[in-house]
C-alpha cells in the first residue's frame, strides 16, 4: 500500500509538471504569434490604413478655418487733453472718429486705419500683423504689430514708426476681454519737434456672429522737445465705443 501511495503521488507530480510545462509553452508561443500579427504587413492593412487616413484628411480640410480672414469698423471717442508746458497746464475735451480695414492670411495680416478729430488732428496707420497665439481675430489670440503712423496737429507733420502688442481672451463664446500697448518712437516732425511716446487700451467686446460691438478706456502720452531744448507733454485719454465686421 505504501509503494502504491508513492507512485500516485509521482505520476501526480509528473502529470502537473507536463501541464505547467504545457501551459507555459502554449502562453510563450501565443504570445510571439500576436507579436508577429503586430507587425505583420498586408495589402488588405494598408488598403484599410489608406482609407482611414484619407477620411482623416477630408475632416480635417472641411473643418479647419478659412485661411483668409477681412474686417473692417470705426469707432468714436470723448476724450480730454491735457497738455503741460513748464508751469502751465492746459485741459480740453474733444471728439475723435476713427475707421479702419485689416485683413489676414494664416498667422500674418496688414491694417490700416484713418483718425480725425476736433483738436485739429489727422493721423493715418499702416502696420503689419503677426499673430502668435490664436486661430482667428474672433477667438483668445496674441498678435503683434509694426509699421507706420503719420500725424499731422496743427499744421506740423511727423511721420513715426510704431510697434506693439493686442490680446484677445475670451470668456466665454461671444465675450471677451481685450488690451493693446502701442510704442510710438521718437521723431523730428516737420517744425523740429522730436516726439515720443505710447498708447495703452483696456476693454471689453460682445459678438453677434459677424458683428463685434466693444468698448475701450485709452490713454496716450506724448512726450516733446523743441529744437530749442523746451520740454512739454500731452496726455490723451478717454472712452471709445465702435462696431466690427468680420466677413
Amino acid at each position: 500500500m505504501k509503494y502504491l501511495m508513492q507512485i500516485l503521488i509521482a505520476l501526480f507530480f509528473m502529470t502537473t509538471t507536463q501541464v505547467s510545462f504545457a501551459y507555459d509553452f502554449y502562453g510563450s508561443a501565443r504570445k510571439k504569434q500576436e507579436a508577429k500579427d503586430a507587425k505583420r504587413w498586408s495589402l488588405s492593412q494598408w488598403l484599410v490604413q489608406k482609407k482611414n487616413i484619407k477620411l482623416m484628411d477630408m475632416w480635417l480640410m472641411y473643418n479647419a478655418p478659412d485661411p483668409y480672414e477681412f474686417f473692417m469698423g470705426g469707432d468714436t471717442s470723448s476724450f480730454e487733453q491735457t497738455t503741460l508746458s513748464g508751469a502751465t497746464e492746459n485741459i480740453q475735451t474733444f471728439r475723435d472718429y476713427r475707421g479702419y480695414f485689416g485683413a489676414f492670411v494664416t498667422i500674418v495680416g496688414l491694417y490700416g486705419e484713418y483718425e480725425s478729430s476736433d483738436e485739429e488732428l489727422k493721423q493715418w496707420k499702416a502696420l503689419f500683423l503677426l499673430r502668435l497665439l490664436g486661430s482667428s481675430d474672433q477667438s483668445t489670440n496674441l498678435t503683434l504689430h509694426y509699421g507706420l503712423m503719420n500725424r499731422e496737429f496743427n499744421s506740423d507733420k511727423i511721420q513715426h514708426q510704431v510697434g506693439g502688442a493686442k490680446i484677445n481672451l475670451y470668456l466665454i463664446k461671444a465675450f471677451a476681454l481685450h488690451g493693446l500697448y502701442e510704442h510710438i518712437f521718437k521723431a523730428t516732425s516737420e517744425a523740429l519737434f522730436e516726439i515720443e511716446g505710447s498708447r495703452v487700451e483696456g476693454g471689453a467686446h460682445i459678438e453677434y456672429g459677424a458683428l463685434r460691438i466693444y468698448g475701450s478706456w485709452f490713454k496716450e502720452d506724448l512726450d516733446f522737445i523743441s529744437n530749442l531744448g523746451q520740454e512739454s507733454s500731452q496726455e490723451r485719454s478717454g472712452v471709445l465705443f465702435g462696431t466690427r465686421i468680420y466677413f
